[in-house]
């Protein structure tokens, strides 16, 4: 592994999950509360991630047309993905369990905090900006294959969807920041160092608000369907993933960058939607939970491979 050693995967991980465990052991001993999950995860998904993903695609001297085959694979991944959790969920349980909660818990990964903070702990500002790439194309295809999953004649609809894609701050944050590196517009002086001062709150509060969010998660018991989804989200789908990235010839940062967001734990979010769209929410949020805590190990293992086998 010439300059790696067996350690080094685990020193990128391990900072992130070290911060979850400490909002964890906070939420548990009264130290944070509810109200502070609450007001820091919108702080975060409304001003201080968006402004992270800007600052990273706006100031970036990556050539982004040069990423095109990048765009497109983690488009097809990311409609490939909730198909086989799809056919695994149907196939095992044959109507058994909700199969839309079990889908969308199986397939849709923590993208915007733990795969971007990974990415970044991995490949710095170049992981950033591929991380942010990433990000924008497979968003909007998780959301609607969401609803899709979910959507059994009583949630929200397809055109909801869109508008809340469409709507989404970090969606139209990436959109500007686009805009302003095609025009050559660049972010300095002061600007520049205050919105880097309120982007660097972005990880630590999003990842202690995971932390205090696991607190009322692990109360739940686990069952077969739990341990299955968890084992596609953090094993199976990743790995099939990186085994199709590799065989078309990705490497370096970008091989990295796509295993850590699909290999991420179940999203935060697959929670709130799945509550909203009346499907199984204690199913869904024992995977986030059981996914957040054993992708310290699978990331881990990922990361090791590729490293051992010189492709990044």
């Amino acid at each position: 592994m010439s300059a790696w050693s067996a350690w080094t995967p685990f020193h990128i991980t391990s900072p992130v999950f070290l911060i979850v465990l400490l909002g964890y052991v906070l939420r548990r001993t009264g130290h944070i509360d509810e109200a502070f999950i609450a007001t820091s995860s919108r702080l975060v998904f409304t001003i201080t991630l968006p402004l992270l993903m800007f600052l990273a695609i706006a100031n970036s001297s990556l050539e982004i047309t040069s990423h095109r085959a990048l765009i497109l694979f983690s488009a097809a991944a990311a409609c490939m993905t909730p198909v086989c959790a799809y056919l695994w969920g149907r196939f095992a349980y044959a109507g058994a369990i909700d199969t839309g909660a079990f889908v969308q818990a199986s397939f849709r990964s923590n993208l915007g905090i733990i795969g971007i903070a990974l990415c970044i702990a991995a490949f710095g500002a170049e992981g950033a900006v591929l991380g942010a790439l990433v990000l924008a194309v497979v968003t909007p295809i998780y959301n609607v294959a969401a609803v899709l999953a979910l959507n059994h004649g009583t949630g929200q609809g397809i055109g909801n969807t869109a508008l809340t894609v469409v709507r989404n701050p970090l969606i139209l944050a990436i959109a500007v920041a686009f805009g302003f590196q095609w025009a050559e517009i660049t972010v300095s002086g002061p600007v520049l160092t205050a919105g880097e001062w309120v982007a660097r709150m972005t990880l630590p509060l999003a990842l202690l608000g995971i932390g205090g969010s696991l607190a009322g998660q692990l109360r739940s018991g686990l069952d077969t369907a739990t341990l299955h989804a968890v084992s596609l989200k953090l094993a199976i789908l990743p790995a099939m993933v990186a085994a199709c990235a590799a065989i078309v010839g990705f490497r370096g940062a970008e091989l990295g960058v796509i295993v850590l967001m699909f290999a991420s734990p179940t999203a935060a979010a697959a929670f709130a939607m799945a509550k909203a769209m009346r499907a199984d929410e204690n199913l869904t949020a024992r995977v986030i939970a059981l996914s957040t805590l054993g992708s310290l190990i699978t990331l881990s293992g990922f990361l090791y491979v590729l490293f051992d086998f010189a492709l990044v």
